[in-house]
């Protein structure tokens, strides 16, 4: 008995001696160090630009700062602050003295900062109006309230250093656009026209541009993100699509879109302009944009007989022979999709359509599910000189990705354009089903990675934008016509976005 409880202290000493043996470990000190620089925007120097001190945030050599307002200024006088106060701070050689150098902003500035021991670091720093996107400050002689009526005016474009910009200040001519996005949405999409054509940041010369406003579609980027998709493909004829914030006689209005006006034009739909003494038989054939629309509102339209109703949108007054042509041609190429030899390569559909377009536009109008894209509107065709009817450009994607509670297309499941009658017929045929699958693992190898990767570019991006946007509308937690439900924030929203398209390619590939 006394060996037993010998033992037993002996091991408790042992086990207890071990215990003791363990140390806690030994955690650092946080060090706050201070940053090598410290730049600012002064009010006290500065009247007239900012009426509160703006600091300049540091990420490695980048200095960066936004003013608050949506006016355009560039100039500026830094105060800075540094470790070593014998530096020496210089801009291309000048000597910069803090509070009194005043330097332009409209590009990025290298800031060189040499030390008394003589090593020498370069910062870049960048000061950007507002949000730091560029900004279209709009001036009009009137209220913009028809979409049928231009009102005269100007744009100045405050590029914020990201563009190339040959002329800034535009005259022009604005109205309203759009079908429910203008009647019933409080933010606008509208229409420009210049007096004369110009180049917008950096897209090609034109005359007519485009303002959307994506007010239901809350994570502001369906058209952007759909773009993409389409140029992966090297859709025929993909608009370019460019955030901007538009200010409209001193009012902000909000981030919108600014893209192309689809119309014949060799930087837009490059096909031969159809003349209206253009009546030859050689000329006849081309070129043509149609639309299929529903609502039928332009003077120049026909319906199928297969109920399909076209507008024709260039030429804009057709002779009567370039009506009675093009009217024939596609009432040829729907007899040729139902024909019983429809799939014979020399006399079937192949005869009248370029079949690789309309594949290419209905991937990326079947990857997002558009409401519109189910024969009812915004369906562009063209025929060019001598040419076959191709499908593009591919358009109107803010009620598209689940963004819709009227219809089936709100799920990510189950065909959508596939099921329209043009399009159920052609995948009757084996060749074609088998051409849309091997686009398709294009597709999936190549611009759906991509596109992931393009949302969340597009949603840092958009940060403070969308933060500026949705101050403007506050409607994150409404929803808004078409909207199936209201996520609450900007994150949710583009992250229901990620979750639905997942969901989406998923469901295609395993039915593809």
């Amino acid at each position: 008995m006394k060996k037993s409880i010998l033992c037993l202290c002996l091991l408790l000493l042992v086990f207890g001696c071990k215990k003791d043996s363990v140390k806690p470990p030994v955690i650092p000190p946080v060090v706050v160090t201070e940053p090598d620089v410290d730049f600012k925007i002064e009010a006290k120097n500065n009247t007239g630009k900012v009426t509160s001190d703006v600091a300049l945030i540091l990420d490695g050599t980048n200095l960066k700062g936004y003013t608050p307002t949506t006016a355009t200024n560039h100039s500026f006088v830094l105060t800075f602050k540094l470790k070593d106060n014998a530096s020496v701070v210089k801009v291309k050689d000048v000597i910069q003295v803090s509070g009194v150098t005043a330097n332009d902003f409209s590009k990025p500035i290298t800031y060189n900062i040499t030390d008394s021991k003589g090593a020498s670091k370069d910062y870049i720093v960048s000061i950007y109006n507002f949000t730091g996107i560029p900004i279209f400050n709009i001036t009009t002689s009137g209220p913009v309230v028809s979409k049928e009526d231009y009102v005269t005016g100007s744009i100045n474009i405050n590029t914020n250093g990201l563009y190339e910009q040959e002329t800034n200040d535009i005259a022009l001519q604005i109205k309203g656009r759009g079908n429910s996005t203008w009647g019933l949405h409080p933010k606008k999409p509208y229409r420009l026209k210049f007096n004369s054509k110009a180049k917008v940041l950096g897209l090609a010369s034109a005359k007519n541009w485009v303002l959307l406003a994506n007010y239901s579609d809350k994570t502001l980027m369906r058209n952007y993100i759909a773009d993409g998709i389409a140029q992966s493909l090297n859709g025929d004829f993909t608009p370019h699509g460019i955030f901007v914030e538009v200010v409209m006689n001193g009012e902000y209005l909000g981030t919108y879109m600014l893209t192309e006006q689809v119309e014949v034009n060799a930087n837009r739909v490059n096909i031969t302009e159809l003349k209206p003494g253009d009546n030859n038989a050689a000329q006849l054939t081309g070129g043509y944009l149609l639309e299929l629309d529903q609502r039928q509102e332009d003077p120049y339209r026909f319906i199928t007989a297969g109920k399909l109703p076209f507008t024709i949108k260039s030429p804009e007054e057709p002779s009567t022979a370039q009506m009675d042509y093009i009217t024939g041609y596609i009432q040829d190429t729907e007899n040729a999709i139902f024909a019983a030899n429809f799939a014979d390569p020399a006399n079937g559909y192949a005869k009248y359509i370029n079949s690789d377009s309309f594949i290419n536009w209905f991937l990326v109008n079947e990857l997002f599910k558009n409401q519109d894209a189910a024969n009812f509107s915004s369906m562009f065709y063209y025929k060019d000189r001598g040419g076959k009817l191709g499908m593009g450009p591919a358009w109107d994607f803010d009620l598209a990705a689940g963004n819709v509670n009227y219809s089936d297309a709100v799920n990510p499941t189950g065909w959508w354009v596939k099921d329209g009658p043009w399009f159920s017929r052609l995948f009757q045929d084996p060749a074609f089903a088998a051409k849309v699958k091997t686009r398709w693992q294009y597709l999936k190898a190549n611009g759906i990675p991509a596109m992931y990767k393009n949302i969340d570019d597009t949603q840092a991006y958009l940060t403070l934008p969308a933060k500026q946007n949705f101050t403007k509308w506050s409607i994150l937690d409404t929803m808004v016509w078409p909207n199936p439900r209201a996520y609450g924030s900007y994150p949710n929203e583009v992250t229901q976005l990620k979750t639905w398209l997942a969901q989406r390619v998923a469901w295609l590939d395993s039915n593809l």
